[in-house]
C-alpha cells in the first residue's frame, strides 16, 4: 500500500495543484466580473448622459440652424449633359433673431456676438466700403427701405427685440454661397445685375421689416459679391394681388381654437408652460407654447445661460394716493416713445408719407398715430415703431370681427408693445391701472430637459396642424398669391429667358403656408428654422432636335421642366401635383461627396401651370380665389 501511494505520488501531486488552479480561477474570475459590472455600470451612467446632451445638440441644430451647419444638398443635382438650367426662385426665412417678446433680463443676453468669420467680415468691408461717401446706392433712393441700416445696427440692448443678429447675417451669407455655388456658372452670377435696371438680372422681394431686408441683402452678396436694389412685400405671405381674404380670419379663428384645445389636453404641458413663462416674460400673461418656444430659442441660439426665477426684492408698499405718482415716475419714460428717430427726421417723415393710409383703416391709424411735422428728431430705434405701425393694421384686419375702431387695436397694442402713451396715460390712469401682478415666490429653473419636453409637445402639434384640413385651406389661400407669382416668374423664365434669378426674403409664416399649398406633409418641413431656403430651379431640355427631320427645332412647353429642393433635400415628387408617371428620375452624384448618390426629380412645367390655373382651389368646390375667399360668407359657415 505504501508503495503504491509512494508510485502515484507524482499524479496526487499534479491532482493537488490542479484543485488550487480551479479554486484560484474561480476566485478571479468573480473578482474580474464584479469589476465589470461596476465598469459597465459607470459606462452606462457615462451613455446616459452622452444621450441626453446628444438629443440636445441635435434639437439645437435643428432648431437654430448655425451656419457651420448649413451646407450644400441636392441643389443643382441633375444631368447638365441632358438639362440646361434656366432660372431660379429662392423663397427664404430671415437668419436668427433676438427674441419678438420682451423677456426678464432679454437685454443681456449676447445676441450681438460676432461670429469669427472671413465670409463674414468680408461682407461687412463691402457694407462698409459702400457706406464710406454716405448712404450706401441700395437704402439712398427714396422708398420703402430708404435709410435702412443693411448690417445690424448696435443698440442699447445686446438683444434688440426681433432684429437680425450678426449669427443671422452669416446664415444668409452661407445660403447665398451655396447658391452661388450651385448655380452661379450657369446662370452668370458673376456677372449678374441686381439694382432693378437691367431685367436680365435677378429680383430681390422683402418685407418691410429690417430682419428680412438685411437678410435679402446678406443672400443677394453671397450670391452675386453685389447688394440688390430690393422690391417691398405689401405683406408677409407676399400676397401681392391676391391678399384680401375674409376666409382666412374665420379659418384662423378656429385652428387656434383647436391649438388651444390640444394644449388644454396635456395638463402637464400646459403646467410647465406657465412655470416657464413665470421665469421668462415680463408679463404673466403668456401660455402660448410658440411664444415660450420663441422665448427659449433666444438663449438656445445664443448660447445664454438658462434663467431662473429671480428673488422678489423688498419694496415699500405704496399708499394708494401714492400709487398714480410712483408710477408716472418710475415707469413712463419722460419722452413720448410713439417719437421716432430714423437717423433723420425726413427720413421718418418718408416712411409716414409712404404707408398706405388711402382705405378706412389707414386713415384712422394716420388720425390716431398723428404726423412728426412739428416734434423735434429724437435718438430712438424707429424698427419698432415701423413694425407697430404696420402691426397696428394687421391686427385690424386679421380680427376685424372682433374690433370695432382701430382705436381698440392700437390701445392694447400699447400694451403689447410695452409702449405706453403719455397722453392716454394721463386721462386714463385710474381706469386703466391694475395691481400688479403677485411676485413668485416658487425658485425655479429652466434646465435642458424642460426645453427638450415643450419641443417635443410642439413637433407632435406640428404633426397635428400639417394634417389638419382647416389648416391647409388657410395655407392654400395665404400662399395663393406667392405661388401665383413664382409660376408668372416661371413664365417668363421660359418664354423670355428672364429673370434669371428670384429672391423673396420672407418668414417662417411665408414658408409654413408654401409648404401646406404645395402639399408637403412632413412635420419637419412645417417646422421652419433660421435662414431655411426652398428653390425652385427651371430647366430645359438641351436636345431640341426634331425626332423625324433630325434638325434644331424652337423650345416648346414640353421641353421645360422644374426641381423644388426644401434645405438641400429634393422634394420634387412630393408635391401634391407632381406625383405622377410624366416625372423625370435620374441618379445624380453628390456635388461635395461623389460617394453620394442623388434621386433626382424633374417635374413638368405644366403641371405646376395647371394646378395654379385649375386644381388648386377644387378643394372648396370653387374656380377662383374670390369665390374661396368668400366660402366663409360672414365667418359663421365652417367646411
Amino acid at each position: 500500500m505504501m508503495k503504491f501511494s509512494f508510485q502515484h505520488r507524482a499524479f496526487y501531486c499534479y491532482l493537488g495543484m490542479s484543485v488550487w488552479i480551479c479554486f484560484l480561477i474561480t476566485v478571479v474570475y468573480k473578482y474580474m466580473s464584479v469589476e465589470e459590472d461596476t465598469v459597465a455600470l459607470k459606462i452606462t451612467q457615462h451613455q446616459y448622459v452622452s444621450k441626453t446632451d446628444s438629443k440636445y445638440r441635435k434639437l439645437f441644430l435643428r432648431a437654430c440652424n448655425p451656419p457651420d451647419s448649413i451646407v450644400r444638398g441636392s441643389e443643382a443635382a441633375v444631368d447638365s449633359d441632358t438639362w440646361l438650367l434656366q432660372g431660379v426662385l429662392v423663397v427664404t426665412r430671415h437668419g436668427d433673431r433676438g427674441p419678438l417678446t420682451h423677456l426678464r433680463g432679454g437685454d443681456k443676453l449676447p445676441c450681438d456676438t460676432v461670429p469669427v468669420s472671413p465670409m463674414l467680415k468680408s461682407y461687412e468691408e463691402f457694407v462698409l466700403n459702400a457706406s464710406a461717401s454716405g448712404r450706401a446706392w441700395w437704402v439712398a433712393a427714396p422708398g420703402p427701405f430708404h435709410n435702412f441700416p443693411s448690417l445690424p445696427r448696435a443698440a442699447a440692448t445686446h438683444c434688440a427685440l426681433g432684429q437680425l443678429t450678426p449669427t443671422g447675417v452669416l446664415q444668409m451669407v452661407t445660403v447665398g454661397n451655396i447658391i452661388r455655388e450651385a448655380y452661379g456658372d450657369k446662370l452668370g452670377m458673376e456677372n449678374m445685375d441686381l439694382t432693378g435696371k437691367r431685367e436680365m438680372g435677378g429680383v430681390v422681394y422683402s418685407t418691410r421689416y429690417r430682419r428680412t431686408f438685411q437678410s435679402a441683402q446678406a443672400l443677394a452678396w453671397g450670391s452675386t459679391r453685389s447688394a440688390a436694389a430690393a422690391k417691398e412685400a405689401h405683406s408677409v405671405s407676399f400676397c401681392f394681388r391676391h391678399c384680401a381674404c375674409q376666409a382666412q380670419h374665420a379659418l384662423a379663428k378656429k385652428i387656434s381654437l383647436q391649438a388651444k384645445h390640444r394644449l388644454e389636453s396635456h395638463p402637464a404641458v400646459k403646467e410647465l408652460i406657465k412655470k416657464l413663462s413665470k421665469v421668462l416674460f415680463e408679463s404673466q400673461e403668456y401660455t402660448d407654447a410658440d411664444v415660450v418656444r420663441d422665448a427659449l430659442l433666444a438663449y438656445m441660439c445664443h448660447d445664454a445661460p438658462l434663467p431662473c426665477t429671480e428673488k422678489p426684492k423688498k419694496t415699500k408698499k405704496l399708499s394708494l394716493n401714492n400709487k398714480k405718482k410712483k408710477f408716472r415716475t418710475d415707469t413712463v419714460p419722460k419722452r413720448n416713445l410713439l417719437d421716432i428717430d430714423i437717423d433723420t427726421l425726413n427720413m421718418e417723415l418718408d416712411y409716414i408719407n409712404q404707408l398706405d393710409f388711402n382705405n378706412e383703416i389707414g386713415r384712422k391709424a394716420r388720425d390716431i398715430i398723428g404726423r412728426y411735422d412739428k416734434k423735434p428728431a429724437l435718438d430712438f430705434d424707429a424698427q419698432m415703431e415701423r413694425e407697430k405701425l404696420l402691426y397696428y393694421q394687421q391686427r385690424y384686419m386679421d380680427n376685424i370681427d372682433s374690433y370695432d375702431d382701430v382705436v381698440i387695436v392700437k390701445k392694447n397694442l400699447d400694451q403689447d408693445f410695452n409702449f405706453p402713451n403719455d397722453a392716454r396715460m394721463d386721462t386714463d390712469f385710474d381706469e386703466d391701472y391694475k395691481e400688479p401682478t403677485p411676485e413668485n415666490t416658487e425658485e425655479f429653473c429652466i434646465k435642458k430637459d424642460h426645453i427638450m419636453s415643450v419641443f417635443a409637445y410642439l413637433e407632435w402639434s406640428y404633426k397635428q396642424e400639417i394634417k389638419n384640413i382647416h389648416n391647409r385651406r388657410r395655407g392654400l389661400l395665404i400662399a395663393y398669391g406667392l405661388i401665383h407669382n413664382i409660376v408668372q416668374n416661371m413664365i417668363r423664365i421660359i418664354s423670355e429667358n428672364k429673370p434669371k434669378l428670384v429672391i423673396y426674403s420672407g418668414h417662417d409664416k411665408t414658408l409654413q403656408a408654401l409648404i401646406l399649398a404645395l402639399g408637403l406633409s412632413s412635420y419637419q418641413h412645417y417646422n421652419i428654422q433660421y435662414a431655411s431656403r426652398m428653390i425652385f430651379e427651371v430647366y430645359r431640355k438641351r436636345d431640341l432636335r426634331d425626332e423625324f427631320k433630325f434638325t434644331k427645332r424652337r423650345a416648346v412647353a414640353q421641353d421645360f421642366y422644374f426641381r423644388v429642393i426644401y434645405n438641400g433635400e429634393d422634394v420634387t415628387n412630393k408635391l401634391s401635383f407632381c406625383k405622377n408617371r410624366q416625372n423625370v428620375m435620374m441618379k445624380v452624384l453628390d456635388a461635395i461627396d461623389d460617394m453620394k448618390v442623388y434621386n433626382t426629380y424633374l417635374c413638368p412645367i405644366e403641371s405646376i401651370v395647371r394646378f395654379i390655373h385649375d386644381d388648386y382651389f377644387a378643394g372648396f368646390n370653387v374656380s377662383n380665389f374670390k369665390d374661396a375667399c368668400a366660402t366663409y360668407g360672414n365667418g359663421n359657415h365652417v367646411f
